[in-house]
């Protein structure tokens, strides 16, 4: 079973639990949690619950986040034993609680339960999430050893995989999971096609997506695919949507120029074969990117950087919006700068449905992200990295990774965890990864060599080294079954890595040196310039904005222009992000370029404004920071928002609508003074907003606005859309606007 460390067993407490007391019977199970009743006039007027009927050793059956079920949620099968001198949350070491008036408190957190039935809920919140785990009562126990145990029983061995033959052909990992991933395997030869047009490709792909096409497909590429063959200039890849059953091999001498794949709700997709030269960050064009899909297979790839810049170019593979069963292997990843992120942002926690394998790739100085984990259940076993850059395999935010049986030569960080809460106590080393959760990952019969000069110690950082802020060391050592997949297979011995990788990885290994059929096109002519609409990639890395390996927000950013006559542009250069907008604000409508992310719970968000130019002196322009409930009601007095920034009027101020179909009501925020760099903040508090600005770099802000404070009139949802907003006054002109320094700080 498992043992998880004192920090981890807090997170979990802050979180709802649901208990079935003694039944064998799988229909007695805890009901969902909106069919739990409570007593009229609250939990304060329910019966006495004695401890003594709470005493018992339970096992988690399933799992729930936010109310959505979680495929094989990671605390599935914990084992939870409550004693009278004492808890164990999933067999972690026992810890002392009182109990009173129905509330225990352990560490000081104090928790609720309450009874329906033969239930018990345990009621908790933290991290703006609701977590649900649903228990039956077991006969198991823990194996896991406990420190306060005088005769402990000794925890399960790591049972290391098989040493064997590894085929260089097969699926292995994740992407076996479910029904297994065959793409077009079932395809008729009218079905199968050869491509040597990217704009014919392209159309292909579009009318899958508009059938929702799940025929079986098989599609040769050749020749060379350039970045306007995609969806357009400024949107540099091929879309893969909503469509299902399609293998893509390209042939040895194919080559993907500066253009990549997007897929989304696409199921049983194979990609082989393909040589992807990096596109441009272009509205965050990747490699390839996966969102809200499964099943996957990438394999056989080639992905090369043409240009090392810091944030010239953004993922060659990610894996985000709760994509699971993934395999990606036998890639060969050439100067690439951010490899593999897994896990869209610290707030979507959907992610946690996340499963993936990475093995047999090839990390050639590549630099980071290899991969970088948020939430999901990942597998990295036989890669080898060579001259990695900056850190290896990185786990944040509740990931769980199991890095075993790899190559590590040269490599300053081979494994990376979050620094909150988890950082080596008194160390000078300061972790690429930040966050408000640790991450964690059980590291095995892995290959070091060549240290570098400027890593840190100890080397490599592995499980045992892990500590917490307090001194305290995390799960010491943390188990394997913590990590294990359910899937089986077959390792390759970690000191063969170095020459077994290279020989087989990439591009060119699997005899595809021409297309088994001829040129087809699918049937389609092209017309030349053909393209398609202007949409942003929401896992474009926005340098100044967000890099999840600084101390700067993470990914999840969208643009949307909001309002009938609004349009405009988004680009950025260097440090600095800036933005275009046409449309005004007037006290029935609204108008104006917006780019957001989604931020549950209590925020401040603050942002430099470099620069703000507009032709109109008029109070609807404007340029700052917005918050709003709904992107859908965007038309008329529908819009429920509030605002803080700057007029073309050069005022600053504070707008806001409290309830659809009032007129929004402007307001000129308190005097300030500075000569400094221009700051502008808004905040959420539950259902009211403050906003202020600051003309000394964000050293002192103005008095918050509106005070008193106001309410809106219909209790705002737990998710807002939180970012950057820019307008004219009108249709017709259009406005600039630079920031920079953005930051969320989640309450």
């Amino acid at each position: 079973m498992k043992y998880f460390n004192s920090v981890f067993f807090i997170t979990l407490l802050v979180n709802i639990f649901a208990i079935t007391a003694c039944t064998d019977k799988k229909e007695d199970l805890m009901p969902p949690e909106e069919e739990i009743k409570i007593p009229p006039g609250g939990d304060d007027v329910q019966n006495e619950i004695k401890l003594a009927d709470l005493i018992g050793t339970y096992k988690v059956q399933s799992v729930k986040v936010n109310g959505i079920l979680v495929p094989d949620g990671s605390e599935v099968g914990d084992i939870w034993e409550i004693a009278p001198d004492g808890i164990r949350i999933a067999c972690a070491p026992k810890v002392e609680f009182t109990y009173a008036d129905n509330t225990f408190k352990a560490d000081g957190v104090d928790y609720k339960v309450s009874v329906s039935g033969d239930s018990y809920s345990f009621t908790f919140s933290a991290d703006n999430k609701t977590r649900v785990l649903l228990f039956a009562t077991t006969s198991d126990v823990c194996l896991v050893s406990d420190p306060t145990d005088p005769d402990p029983t000794p925890a399960d061995p790591y049972v290391p995989p098989t040493v064997g033959t590894v085929e260089l052909d097969k699926l292995y990992g994740y992407a076996t999971e479910s029904a297994g991933t065959t793409g077009g395997a079932a395809a008729t030869p009218q079905n199968t096609h050869h491509f040597n047009n990217g704009g014919a490709f392209k159309t292909w792909l579009a009318a899958r997506e508009k059938n929702k096409s799940t025929t079986p497909a098989i599609v040769w590429l050749s020749g060379t695919f350039n970045k306007d063959d995609g969806r357009g200039s400024g949107s540099p890849w091929f879309d893969v949507k909503r469509t299902s059953n399609i293998t893509i091999m390209g042939t040895d001498g194919f080559t993907m120029k500066n253009i990549g794949f997007f897929l989304v709700e696409a199921t049983n997709i194979i990609i082989r074969n393909v040589y992807i030269e990096m596109p441009k960050a272009d509205n965050g064009a990747d490699g390839v990117s996966m969102q809200k899909s499964n099943n996957v297979w990438v394999d056989h790839c080639t992905f090369k950087s043409m240009n090392q810049t810091s944030d010239y170019e953004d993922g060659s593979c990610d894996i985000t919006h709760g994509t699971y069963n993934v395999t990606v292997s036998w890639n060969h990843f050439i100067n690439t700068q951010k490899t593999c992120l897994i896990g869209h942002s610290d707030s979507q926690s959907s992610d946690v449905q996340i499963t993936a394998t990475l093995h047999h790739n090839f990390f050639d100085k590549s630099n980071s992200r290899h991969p970088r984990v948020r939430y999901g259940k990942v597998h990295v076993y036989n890669n080898y990295f060579n001259g990695v850059s900056t850190y290896g395999v990185g786990s944040a935010y509740e990931a769980k990774v199991l890095v075993e049986n790899n190559y590590f030569e040269g490599v300053r960080l081979p494994t990376d965890i979050c620094t909150y809460p988890a950082k080596k106590s008194g160390s000078s080393y300061v972790s690429n990864l930040t966050g408000k959760v640790a991450g964690y990952l059980y590291e095995v019969d892995n290959t070091y060599v060549n240290k570098p000069s400027n890593a840190s110690d100890p080397y490599p950082f592995t499980n045992v080294e892990y500590k917490a802020y307090n001194g305290e060391k995390l799960s010491t050592p943390l188990t394997y079954n913590d990590f294990k997949p359910a899937y089986s297979y077959t390792v390759d011995a970690s000191e063969t890595i170095k020459d077994v990788v290279p020989s087989g990885a990439g591009v060119g290994k699997l005899g595809y040196q021409t297309a088994p059929v001829g040129v087809d096109n699918g049937g389609i002519a092209v017309a030349p310039g053909q393209g398609g609409g202007e949409e942003l990639d929401p896992d474009a890395d926005v340098p100044g904005i967000d890099d999840p390996d600084s101390d700067i927000i993470g990914e999840g950013w969208f643009v949307k222009y909001v309002g009938t006559n609004s349009s405009g542009s988004y680009t950025y250069s260097g440090s600095e992000i800036s933005i275009t907008g046409t449309g005004k604000f007037e006290s029935k409508d609204q108008g104006f370029t917006f780019v957001y992310q989604e931020v549950s719970g209590d925020f401040v968000i603050t942002a430099k404004l470099n620069s703000y130019t507009t032709g109109s002196d008029s109070n609807q322009s404007r340029a700052g920071l917005l918050f709003a409930s709904d992107l859908s009601a965007t038309t008329g007095n529908d819009l429920i928002y509030a605002f803080s920034g700057k007029g073309g009027d050069g005022k600053y101020h504070s707008s806001y609508r409290l309830a659809s179909g009032e007129a929004a009501v402007r307001t000129d925020l308190a005097s300030v003074t500075g000569s400094g760099d221009v700051y502008v903040k808004l905040e959420r508090k539950g259902n009211t907003f403050e906003a202020s600005y600051s003309l000394d770099g964000g050293k002192n802000y103005s008095s918050p606005k509106p005070n008193p404070s106001l309410t809106f009139a219909k209790e705002l949802p737990q998710t807002l859309y939180v970012g950057l907003a820019v307008n004219s006054a009108n249709a017709k002109t259009t406005a600039t606007a630079v920031f920079s320094n953005v930051k969320i700080e989640e309450k």
